[in-house]
């Protein structure tokens, strides 16, 4: 049976709340013909993250038998951002969302999604394949909800979705827009399988976001990098006494 505060981890009836707001730049043309000068492109809003504190019960097995698995505990988190509205003629060609654990200690043991592509059934978990049953299936259930809220997408205009684990805890999802299909402005769930110690009260860290936008210049569509001009933006989520 599912769990009621793992199924709350899922629970898209109610809009996320907006952590913060980041304003993308690109390069823009300057009076002094140097390449300094920056353009404001777009907006990201980046959420509140949520997390539930996993049972021991509901790891696999094998991870149970680790040495040291009495002294760690697991939190599945879900992370969530929106981008804003391009105006016309432009178009978001790849966005890049990163978490940066706060804690040394942090160790992300999977990613939801891993590699997706256009086809649904053509979805890879590189990180693990023995995810418990039930934290797998609230995985499933909370990719269908995403999948029907908001814009509709149909298959043709889903993004290629890539995990990235660049360290420990540093780790994100690139979303890639198909030919013919730019990235539209919608809700973006992902969801990350985090080991932290066991004394650990919290999980904190930064969230940030840039993308590349297409934009027209001189006649020409050209890629640009949209990156933000404010630092990442810290967050922190208490976690119940361990278990």
């Amino acid at each position: 049976m599912t769990r009621p505060d793992l199924l709350a981890v899922f629970d898209e009836d109610e809009r996320p709340r907006v952590l913060a707001q980041r304003f993308l730049y690109v390069p823009g043309p300057s009076r002094d013909g140097t390449s300094s000068a920056r353009v404001q492109a777009a907006c990201v809003y980046l959420h509140e993250p949520t997390a539930a504190v996993l049972l021991p019960s509901e790891l696999p097995l094998l991870s149970q038998r680790r040495p040291d698995f009495p002294d760690l505990r697991h939190v599945l988190a879900r992370f969530s951002f929106m981008p804003s509205r391009l105006p016309p003629r432009q178009s978001y060609t790849s966005i890049t969302f990163s978490v940066t654990c706060a804690s040394p200690d942090a160790v992300v043991r999977l990613q939801r999604p891993a590699w997706e592509t256009i086809d649904d059934s053509a979805t890879t978990d590189t990180v693990t394949t023995q995810f418990s049953a039930a934290v797998d299936s609230l995985a499933r259930l909370g990719a269908q909800r995403t999948r029907v809220r908001g814009t509709t997408r149909h298959s043709g205009q889903l993004p290629v979705i890539t995990a990235e684990k660049r360290d420990r805890g540093d780790f994100g999802w690139r979303y890639e827009a198909r030919e013919g299909a730019p990235l539209v402005p919608r809700i973006e769930y992902a969801l990350a399988l985090i080991e932290l110690p066991r004394d650990s009260t919290e999980l904190s860290g930064q969230l940030s976001a840039e993308a590349a936008i297409e934009v027209p210049r001189l006649g020409v569509l050209r890629a640009l990098r949209a990156v933000p001009a404010a630092p990442p933006v810290p967050f922190r989520i208490p976690l119940s006494s361990s278990s």
